[in-house]
């Protein structure tokens, strides 16, 4: 078999099957994948999905609430495919995903593969901050190249959303690992180190495009949180991996003061940070959000500098919990 699809879920019915009902539309043969959906211990009945015909083989396994990173290597054990493709369950597909991603990892030798996401919202009408997230995110997701092109990126981009990779390198790398032992666990950063380090190079391609429906998003608290909870498992991913950290560009002034390391230019803006996280600063960009959402909603440049701050703000408070808690 040529390819499987893995998709671990958790409580998310809906979105699954509106994943499955886009890999039906594949222009790859249904006989050459098969899908595994691994469930993290949900609560409904699983015969809301077993018992939907699909022109694809489809398995659905359940296991103990564990988390994502072992849904997905419980789902590689079962595997048949000699390629590997992880698809998040709130993400939906084009037809020529599973063709593109599986073709590049055959064609190329010691590559990952992620397709090219675009985030859509699930809030209709959308607010003001999640229409400048969304063109934040999206301008992120194409940087670095034409939308055109196959592209190869720094591993620090990997992303398991949208993944594709060799079976075998899959095993030789270990699979996924859970480096800092929380959530969000950087598992994917992770992978991407490991292969980089191995010799694997992390490639995208322009004609494996899904959309990703980011519920994180639906509001600037939300977002916030996740952020702050990420930048405290950092500090538990960078324990792991000690090199790692120069390489990832979104901390690199959001961590303490290297005075020895640091150029003046950084230890300015590593200043500035830690300011802005002062808690009577960052409550007051907040309240001057609402009254400017409330008042004018359409001055997108202020208002996307605003939230930049308050999340950045948000990214250094995270942080400093994780060295504490480290301590």
């Amino acid at each position: 078999m040529l390819a499987s699809v893995i998709i671990p879920t958790y409580n998310r019915p809906d979105t699954v099957l509106r994943l499955l009902d886009s890999l039906v539309e594949q222009t790859l043969a249904p006989e050459a994948f098969e899908v595994i959906v691994v469930d993290d211990g949900s609560e409904y009945d699983p015969t809301i999905i077993t018992e939907r015909a699909f022109p694809f083989a489809l398995h659905y396994m359940r296991q103990p609430n564990s988390g994502a990173t072992i849904a997905r290597n419980n789902g590689a054990q079962k595997s048949q495919g000699d390629v590997l493709v992880v698809i998040d369950d709130d993400v939906t597909v084009t037809p020529p995903v599973l063709e593109a991603l599986t073709s590049l990892c055959c064609r190329e030798e010691g590559v990952v593969v992620m397709g090219t996401l675009i985030t859509r919202s699930v809030t209709e009408p959308p607010t003001p901050f999640l229409s400048c997230a969304l063109e934040e995110v999206n301008n992120l997701a194409h940087a670095g190249g034409a939308a055109s092109e196959d592209k190869e990126l720094s591993f620090a981009w990997c992303n398991t959303q949208l993944l594709a990779v060799r079976r075998s390198d899959f095993f030789a790398l270990g699979m996924l690992q859970d480096p800092t032992g929380g959530w969000p666990n950087w598992d994917d950063v992770d992978f991407g180190y490991r292969s980089h380090l191995a010799g694997l190079r992390l490639l995208q391609s322009s004609q494996a495009v899904g959309y990703h429906w980011d519920n994180s998003l639906r509001s600037l608290a939300a977002t916030c949180n996740r952020w702050q909870r990420a930048c405290k498992s950092a500090v538990r991913l960078f324990e792991t991996h000690p090199g790692l950290q120069p390489h990832i560009p979104m901390l690199h002034d959001k961590t303490p003061v290297a005075w020895s390391q640091d150029s003046p230019k950084l230890i300015v803006r590593k200043f500035v940070r830690q300011v802005l996280a002062w808690p009577f600063v960052l409550r007051g960009m907040e309240r001057l959000v609402e009254q400017l959402e409330k008042d004018f909603p359409k001055h997108k440049s202020l208002l996307n500098r605003l939230y930049t701050w308050i999340q950045g703000s948000y990214m250094v408070l995270g942080y400093r919990e994780g060295l504490q808690t480290a301590v």
